[in-house]
C-alpha cells in the first residue's frame, strides 16, 4: 500500500484523559513508543479535556479539535523524519459510528487519506500486539488483566488452529472493583491485603486448571506493593509483564501490517465488531457478466463501506448480494421511486455501502443523470439492509 521511501506507520492509543502514540519506519528495528520528555519513559500526552464530550454532541467541532490534537502528536515525531507517506491506526476502547467518521475526518484534513487510516478497539490491539510476539508467549491460552479507576477486566486469548485461517478469539472473563467503595473504610494495610486476596480470586477463577502462556498487566493501578500472592500466583509457570503502552504498540503493529511492513501470517481476528458478510453486485463489465465485490466479511463494521458508479441497464431497481462466511447467500433489492423515465442506459447511479453496526449495512443511491442530454435529477434513495443472526440460504429482501 506505501511504496514511499519515508515509509511511517503510526498507532494512536485515543483515550478522554491521555492518549499514546507509537512509530515506526525502516530506520528502526521495532516500534518506538514516543515520550513527551525526551529520555524519559513519559508517555502520556494530555488529550483534550472537552474533546470527547465535544465531538459526540458537536460533530464538527470535535473534528477541529481532533485535527489540532493529531497535529500536535505529529509534530513530536521530529525524530522520524519528513514523512513521504503515513498509515495510521487509531485505537480506543470501544469504537462506534462518529468516531470512525470523525478520526477519518480529522486525519484528511492533515492530508492524511482516509485509506491509509484504520480502527480498531483496545482487544484488537490487544491481538495484533500478541501475534508480534514470541510464539512461546501464545501457544497457550493469554491473559489481559486491564485495571481503569479501580475496575479490573480479565480477558483471554485464545488460538483456533483447526480453521484456516486459525481464528483468534479475545473473550472478556470477568471483572472485579478494587475501588475505594469496594475498600468499605477498611485502613490501609487490611485494604492491601483484601485488594490482593480480591485479584487472586478473579485470576484463579478465570485460569482454573488450565494453561496460559503470558499473562499481562495494563494500567498504572496495577503495583508490585499490594501485588503479593496474586503475582506470585500469576508467575508460577508463566511469564508476566507489566506495562502501559501495550494498546498503541498493537495499533502500530497493525499499521506495519497494513503498510506491508511486517507479516504476521495465516491468522485472523473474530472480533465482536467483525461483520460476516461479503458484498457485492452482479455487472456487465468490458462485456463480461462478473460479480463486483464491495465489502469483504472479516473487517470492523466500522471500517466497512465501499463505492462505485454504473450505469443501469434496463432496470429501475438496484440488486446487491451478500454471502456469509458460512456461505449463505442472499439478494437485497432496493427500489428507486421516482427515478427519472430515460431511455435504457441513460441513467449513471453512484451507490454507497457503509455499515452502521455489526449487522446494518446502510446503502445510499444517488442519481448523476448521464452527461448533459440527461442532467441528473439530484434525488436520493436511502435504505438500510439487517442481517440476522440465522439466515437463510437463497433468501431474497426488499429494503
Amino acid at each position: 500500500m506505501i511504496s514511499e521511501i519515508n515509509e511511517l506507520a503510526l498507532g494512536i492509543d485515543l483515550g478522554p484523559v491521555n492518549s499514546q502514540l507509537t512509530f515506526y519506519n525502516r530506520q528502526n528495528s521495532a516500534p518506538r513508543t514516543v515520550s513527551v520528555v525526551p529520555g524519559e519513559e513519559n508517555y502520556q500526552i494530555t488529550t483534550p479535556a472537552e474533546l470527547f464530550s465535544t465531538m459526540e454532541q458537536h460533530f464538527e467541532e470535535g473534528v477541529a479539535l481532533l485535527a489540532d490534537f493529531f497535529g500536535q502528536c505529529l509534530e513530536l515525531l521530529a525524530t522520524a523524519g519528513k514523512p513521504d507517506s503515513i498509515l495510521a491506526v487509531v485505537t480506543m476502547k470501544k469504537m462506534n459510528g462518529t468516531w470512525a467518521d470523525g478520526i477519518r475526518a480529522a486525519f484528511e484534513r492533515l492530508g492524511i487519506p482516509g485509506d491509509h487510516v484504520f480502527l480498531q478497539d483496545y482487544r484488537e490491539s490487544f491481538y495484533w500486539y500478541m501475534m508480534n510476539q514470541r510464539k512461546d508467549l501464545w501457544t497457550y491460552q493469554v491473559a489481559l488483566f486491564s485495571c481503569e479507576k479501580g475496575k479490573v477486566t480479565a480477558f483471554e486469548l485464545s488460538v483456533d488452529r483447526k480453521t484456516r485461517p486459525a481464528l483468534v478469539s479475545i473473550d472478556e472473563k470477568g471483572m472485579v472493583y478494587l475501588d475505594e467503595m469496594a475498600r468499605e473504610g477498611r485502613p490501609e494495610k487490611l485494604w492491601l491485603e483484601v485488594k490482593d486476596e480480591k485479584f487472586l480470586e478473579l485470576a484463579k477463577k478465570m485460569f482454573g486448571k488450565r494453561t496460559f502462556s503470558s499473562v499481562y498487566l495494563v494500567g498504572e493501578e496495577f503495583d508490585k506493593s499490594w501485588m503479593g500472592n496474586s503475582l506470585a500466583f500469576l508467575c508460577n509457570r508463566r511469564k508476566v509483564f507489566m506495562g502501559q503502552n501495550l494498546y498503541t504498540k498493537g495499533a502500530c503493529y497493525a499499521a506495519m501490517e497494513y503498510a506491508r511492513m511486517s507479516r504476521v501470517g495465516d491468522y485472523l481476528y473474530a472480533g465482536p465488531d467483525m461483520i460476516e458478510q461479503n458484498m457485492g453486485m452482479q455487472m456487465i463489465i468490458r462485456g463480461h457478466r462478473e460479480f463486483y465485490p464491495m465489502i469483504s466479511a472479516g473487517v470492523n463494521w466500522y471500517m466497512a463501506r465501499a463505492e462505485c458508479e454504473f450505469v443501469l441497464d434496463d432496470t429501475g431497481e438496484v440488486i446487491l448480494y451478500s454471502k456469509s462466511m458460512e456461505g449463505e447467500e442472499l439478494s437485497h433489492t432496493v427500489r428507486l421511486p421516482g427515478l427519472p423515465d430515460r431511455p435504457n442506459r441513460a441513467t449513471r447511479l453512484h451507490l454507497s455501502l457503509s455499515f452502521i453496526g455489526k449487522r446494518k449495512c446502510r446503502v445510499r443511491v444517488t442519481d448523476l443523470g448521464l452527461g448533459s442530454l440527461y442532467p441528473s435529477s439530484g434525488k436520493h434513495w436511502e435504505a438500510v439492509i439487517t442481517f440476522a443472526a440465522e439466515k437463510t440460504p437463497g433468501k431474497e429482501s426488499e429494503v
